[in-house]
């Protein structure tokens, strides 16, 4: 994954949670005693070009993700502007115990939380 910040590079969401997950997330996102879990499908990739039938998505693969910003990005109270942090499986590897290797990163999203759709930016 690209660090550089010149070199921007925007992921979309195909999928994720609603409104009121996506709130009750923020609210504890720093809770000792509660956590909310929330997942962004976030595409990476296409088994096939987009437009041939049968073509899937190939997701990042996230985890611990936590939402620590909310913003109404227009009037509507569907748009909504994130940002927070997770861990990234960057390319899918094992490392060196046999686990995941996950690298921390901040993230900063563009939702609709109607469509279930946006982008995401990733950067450390």
């Amino acid at each position: 994954m690209d660090t550089d910040k010149s070199k921007n590079r925007c992921y979309n969401i195909v999928g994720g949670p609603n409104k009121d997950t996506i709130f009750d997330a923020c609210k504890y996102a720093y809770s000792k005693s509660s956590h909310i879990d929330v997942y962004f499908s976030v595409v990476t990739g296409y088994t096939a070009p987009p437009e041939t039938p049968g073509c899937a998505h190939v997701l990042m693969d996230l985890s611990d993700i936590v939402i620590a910003g909310v913003e109404h990005e227009d009037g509507t109270g569907d748009k909504l502007n994130l940002h927070g942090y997770c861990n990234v499986n960057e390319n899918g590897f094992l490392n060196t115990t046999g686990c995941l290797a996950r690298c921390p990163y901040k993230f900063t999203a563009y939702y609709n939380t109607r469509e279930r759709k946006g982008t995401i930016n990733f950067y450390r």
